[in-house]
């Protein structure tokens, strides 16, 4: 059976951004509208099988996304992290930093996307580059 982020790493209609060592996507069943994925372009595990030379470049990409989420999403706040295997809640095997923004009214519910509120989000955060 193949890895699902690998797979996505070639379906470009998804991608909110792409460079040499990530790509951005939302995730499928958000915790919050605008929770976003960075995922790694080469399949590691998880974030400990990182070089360190792109995991400098995974963050930056998800501080800019956070930003972006504060101030296109009108969050309040937002969650930047890694999950490291199945214990720590990791649940697809390859790399990936969560971006969840926060809302003023708290948590909601995990959710799937509708087409339109997909294509919405989509348009409204993506980026050519840094």
């Amino acid at each position: 059976m193949g890895c699902v982020f690998c797979d996505l790493a070639s379906d470009s209609s998804k991608h909110i951004y792409k460079d040499e060592i990530c790509y951005v996507v939302l995730d499928i069943n958000p915790v919050t509208e605008g929770h976003m994925l960075v995922i790694t372009n080469k399949h590691y595990e998880n974030m400990l099988e990182v070089p360190r030379e792109e995991l400098g470049g995974i963050y930056s990409v998800a501080q800019s996304f956070g930003k972006d989420v504060i101030e296109k999403l009108k969050a309040k706040g937002v969650n930047i992290g890694t999950n490291v295997g199945e214990y720590a809640g990791q649940v697809v095997m390859h790399t990936h930093v969560h971006i969840i923004p926060r809302y003023a009214k708290g948590y909601s519910k995990r959710h799937s996307l509708g087409a339109d509120e997909e294509m919405r989000l989509l348009n409204l955060l993506k980026k050519g580059s840094l």
